[in-house]
């Protein structure tokens, strides 16, 4: 996420270009100014920046990565078609624009405490114009999001013979699956625990003759598990030890040595059942697949550090410290499940997760990181803010959503069985039933279902095991949308650039009765000489205290 400014009694703000072409970087600023540096020197920036008309926002329901984008007019002072003549290339140049304080005529940051506001490249430039100075360029900055072009898993990690494997098998060409937490084990109702089909097992080495499978390979990887249980295409199961080694050139796998049964004499599809280390066979105990590099548990199961583990893969630029930073929040929520899919990339996969969880990846000036919504914080854990002539409001308060956009009943189905991929219990929120204790009810769904009558809303995740997470899902989900959400901006002066995109912001506002009101930064835009502020509350009826 970009550098937070301080809060400081700042009375404006210059915004600072920088953009490296052919061997040179070029500094513009919307004031010209001597910026110092930590080490005591001054970096100059000569002016020559309009406005740049800086804005960002964020939606908690849109998961594509958005492209900022500013356009403007600059003048190099060189002859800038003869320097693309020479082979310099504008389109595609590196640009920063960033800002600073300044406060009574004084800078309030050195150079390295600059906020960053956009990294990006020089796109459809324009120069060369006939009837103006030769160093005048139109450019637009685009934010340096591109197309993920990494692999989750790469195509040579496949079942290969002589390379994988050294004998023939009829899952030849099949990927090494990834395996995250426990796959294919869920608690019912009445706290039994069920097993079914988790993940693909495939075939890494075949007994023709006696058509028996030998060896199954079950992950790409070593795993936590010492033993697993195996499920044959008609359903037969028979738990076996695992093998974690390597294949033929030294790649990790993990593998079920199966010479000895004859109940898997088929080549129909296998499929593996993934358990807790709670329990144990032999002396051997169960477990899950990939263990938590990060060692806070045993699995990694943890919805944060499982899409820390996927980006490793992406070619995108990831601010990797900030996902460490909220990954303890969103490890609440616990994931399991596998990958075999050798086209998935890392984005599309952690873009699919995300749909059910409370966050938002933005691109910032280290690349993608996450905005966490924590609806139900309370607002003595956000930026305590009073109405006044620097923070006053500049519109009206909007109803952000109509009624076909309200849904109070919110159903998740989970706890998939991967062979039929089908999932096998349900989570309700809505209307509490008696004797369902998969169903439950908040403040903010009984006055809803009051007001609006009931409004379904159902969704699935093969990734979702745990009744607790599925449960905590459709609360936020509830939360979020069971009762409209409102919006309203406020024009802020220079000082409160430190507010950034997902803040919470405990509001006072008489005006709006508001005291101590919690609600999140939603957008922010520099304009002329203020920050314009978007603030949205969710109505929240067991978070909020209402005056009557």
């Amino acid at each position: 996420m970009p550098l937070r400014l301080p809060s400081t009694s700042a009375s404006s703000l210059i915004w600072l270009l920088e953009v490296t072409f052919a061997g040179k970087i070029y500094r513009f600023s919307t004031t010209p100014v001597d910026v110092l540096k930590d080490d005591g020197t001054y970096i100059s920036f000569a002016g020559g920046l309009d406005d740049p008309g800086f804005s960002e926002s964020l939606s908690r329901f849109d998961h594509s990565i958005d492209q900022q984008v500013i356009s403007l007019d600059l003048d190099f002072g060189i002859d800038v078609a003869s320097q693309i003549e020479k082979g310099h290339y504008l389109s595609g140049a590196k640009s920063e624009l960033s800002c600073v304080l300044v406060s009574n005529g004084s800078i309030q940051q050195t150079y390295e405490r600059r906020l960053v506001a956009l990294c990006g490249f020089i796109t459809t430039p324009q120069y060369a114009f006939p009837d103006q100075p030769k160093g005048i360029v139109s450019l637009s900055i685009e934010g340096s999001v591109a197309q993920d072009r990494g692999l989750i898993i790469l195509p040579e990690h496949s079942i290969q013979q002589g390379i994988s494997t050294a004998n023939i098998t009829p899952d030849d060409g099949k990927p090494y699956p990834l395996v995250f937490g426990t796959p294919g084990t869920y608690t019912d109702p009445e706290g039994t625990s069920n097993h079914v089909p988790g993940s693909p097992g495939y075939i890494l080495e075949y007994n023709y003759t006696t058509e028996q499978a030998i060896k199954l390979l079950i992950a790409g990887h070593h795993v936590n598990a010492e033993v697993v249980y195996l499920i044959n295409g008609d359903g037969q199961e028979m738990s076996f030890a695992v093998t974690n080694t390597v294949d033929e050139i030294g790649r990790q796998i993990a593998y079920c040595q199966m010479s000895y049964s004859g109940l898997f004499t088929s080549t129909e599809p296998y499929w593996v059942n993934w358990r807790s280390t709670a329990y144990n066979f032999s002396g051997y105990r169960f477990g899950g697949g990939l263990k938590n590099p990060w060692g806070t548990s045993v699995e990694l199961d943890g919805a944060g550090d499982v899409i820390r583990y996927i980006l490793q893969f992406s070619t995108l630029e990831i601010d990797h410290g900030e996902f460490a930073s909220v990954s303890d929040y969103l490890n609440q929520f616990k994931v399991s499940g596998y990958i075999n899919d050798f086209e998935t990339s890392p984005w599309d996969w952690v873009s699919t997760l995300a749909e059910v969880l409370p966050i938002t990846i933005k691109n910032g000036p280290k690349g993608l990181y996450p905005i966490v919504h924590d609806v139900r914080a309370p607002s003595s854990y956000g930026f305590s803010v009073d109405a006044s002539i620097e923070f006053q409001q500049a519109s009206a308060v909007q109803v952000e959503v109509g009624l076909s956009e309200i849904y109070n009943s919110i159903s998740i189905g989970y706890a998939f069985d991967a062979k039929q991929n089908v999932p096998l219990r349900y989570g309700v929120t809505g209307i509490k039933k008696s004797g369902d204790p998969s169903s439950f009810s908040t403040a903010s769904t009984r006055t809803s279902i009051a007001r609006y009558g009931q409004r379904w809303r159902r969704i699935e995740s093969a990734y979702v095991y745990e009744r607790s997470t599925a449960q905590r899902i459709i609360r936020y989900i509830s939360d979020t949308e069971a009762l409209p959400a409102r919006s309203v901006q406020y024009r802020a002066s220079p000082r409160f650039a430190f507010l950034t995109l997902g803040d919470i912001v405990s509001l006072t506002d008489s005006n709006l009765g508001f005291t101590n009101q919690a609600c999140f930064v939603s957008a922010k835009a520099w304009d002329v000489d203020s920050w314009v502020f978007t603030l949205t509350i969710d109505r929240i009826p067991d978070r909020d205290s209402y005056t009557s």
